[in-house]
């Protein structure tokens, strides 16, 4: 009786050896491609419920973790998931996500050059989408609520005229976007492409010495010509051109200056079209999220 007791005390004992033996415990630290640590990333071993979270410093611990796991999968807020082979210490580069939405507001100062107006400040703000292409490159459209236009401005001895045009536009830029590392987490930002506006709505405010102040819609065809007897709208609310920026990025805020040469029609000039150019100075704000 006390031989078969001690046998299976061995068997048990041997028995418990042998499932500690197939278990062990993993321990790394995760980090993005800059070695900077991912703080709160959900480490998980593969085909197990053993989970971790990672640390100020990126590190994480996975205690009893069956020998058959070969693989860690990293989750991470913003980040791609990631999956990597179990070999301890575990340093893992968790990659940054490809699509981000961006919003955008900013200042401009606009002004139309056909004929040189005075410049008139304006604003816009908006949202969009960043599809990262590779390391360096990418491609952002976004849609712009913008307000801008011109003024004309003219004084003559007692004698005074002044035009301002207050238009509201939808602008739709697709930018392509090339950064350039300066320092850790910091970035030179260059972006260029062809941007599509319309006019929703606005007004061109006319103000003259020994007349009363008249307002007239910019897009609705009520404008009397003074070419011969027909009206029409002052501005097409189609137009186009190009946009370019250069900005600074951190992390992911960006600060940006741009430019805009918009390409619109004109029609207070007579009979026919009449193109008109707006040129736009911009300086603005950007998130990545």
């Amino acid at each position: 009786m006390k031989k078969l007791i001690i046998t299976m005390l061995m068997t048990i004992a041997g028995l418990t050896t042998l499932m500690a033996q197939q278990t062990h415990d993993i321990k790394g630290v995760v980090t993005d491609k800059r070695n900077e640590p991912i703080v709160g990333a959900l480490v998980i071993a593969e085909g197990t419920d053993i989970s971790s979270i990672t640390d100020i410093d990126g590190k994480f611990l996975l205690r009893d973790v069956p020998v058959d796991a070969k693989k860690v999968i990293v989750e991470s807020i913003g980040m791609e998931t990631t999956d990597a082979k179990i070999d301890r210490p575990i340093m893992m580069a968790a990659r940054p996500k490809r699509l981000s939405l961006v919003v955008e507001a900013g200042m401009d100062w606009s002004r139309y050059t056909a004929e040189g107006s005075d410049s008139k400040n304006g604003y816009h703000f908006g949202v969009g989408m960043e599809v990262r292409m590779s390391k360096r490159w990418a491609f952002r459209p976004m849609v712009q609520l913008a307000n801008r236009g011109a003024e004309y401005n003219f004084t003559e001895g007692s004698y005074s005229y002044k035009e301002t045009w207050n238009p509201l536009m939808l602008d739709v830029p697709f930018n392509f976007l090339v950064r350039y590392d300066l320092a850790r987490n910091m970035s030179l930002v260059l972006s260029f492409g062809p941007v599509f506006s319309w006019g929703l709505s606005g007004k061109v405010k006319v103000s003259e010495t020994g007349k009363e102040d008249a307002e007239y819609d910019i897009y609705s065809k009520d404008y009397e010509s003074s070419w011969g007897n027909y009206k029409h709208a002052l501005l097409h609310p189609l137009g186009f051109g190009m946009t370019y920026g250069i900005g600074v990025e951190y992390k992911k805020l960006m600060i940006n200056v741009s430019g805009k040469n918009m390409g619109i029609i004109a029609e207070d000039e007579g009979p026919g079209d009449v193109k008109e150019h707006n040129f736009v100075l911009g300086a603005s704000v950007s998130y990545r999220f």
